[in-house]
């Protein structure tokens, strides 16, 4: 009587399959990882291209174009108008921006959202300027912008030198003359 001979090895590949498994679940992991941190990296280019285009090109269409639907509707044309004049009317900048600030993601590897801070540093003064950036259907939009300065001090005035008043003294009050009787 003959055996095949596939039934007398029943683990026969086994070790392969498993090898096989491990290398693709270590091919997901590396993708994930990788998203992730591509994702992070991108997220930081997109804060910094909307400080840069806002603080030195003063650029509002930019901002238009990059915003949320829900941003759109909390920060009226007007708003952002407002903000890009007030960003001109500080002058040029006498300082690199420096931006700082971190990436959360909702769940481990899905769903970027950063919270970014810039610095922006001019002759006279500085501002902040805080923004929260998110991964839209197939683009990075802003969330949340908000401008934060402290006015330049404006200079005391000297004394200017005037004349005092003199002090004039008060007058009496006025007594009615009595006509003299004869003469």
């Amino acid at each position: 009587m003959k055996f095949s001979r596939n039934s007398h090895c029943k683990g026969e590949g086994g070790f392969g399959i498993w090898i096989i498994l491990l290398a693709l679940l270590a091919g997901g992991l590396w993708f994930l990882y990788s998203s992730r941190a591509e994702a992070e990296r991108k997220a930081r280019e997109f804060a910094e291209q909307v400080v840069q285009t806002l603080a030195v090109k003063y650029d509002v269409r930019f901002l238009n174009n990059h915003m949320s639907p829900q941003a759109q509707v909390n920060y009226i044309p007007s708003w952002r108008d407002r903000m890009v004049g007030f960003l001109k009317g500080f002058g040029p900048m006498s300082k690199p921006i420096a931006t700082k600030g971190n990436v959360t993601f909702n769940s481990v590897f899905f769903d970027p959202r950063g919270t970014f801070q810039s610095e922006l540093t001019y002759p006279t003064m500085t501002a902040k300027l805080n923004l929260t950036v998110s991964r839209g259907m197939n683009a990075w939009q802003v969330e949340e912008i908000e401008l934060v300065w402290n006015p330049p001090p404006s200079p005391t005035p000297a004394p200017a030198a005037q004349a005092t008043p003199s002090p004039t003294p008060t007058p009496e009050p006025k007594q009615e003359r009595r006509k003299r009787k004869g003469g």
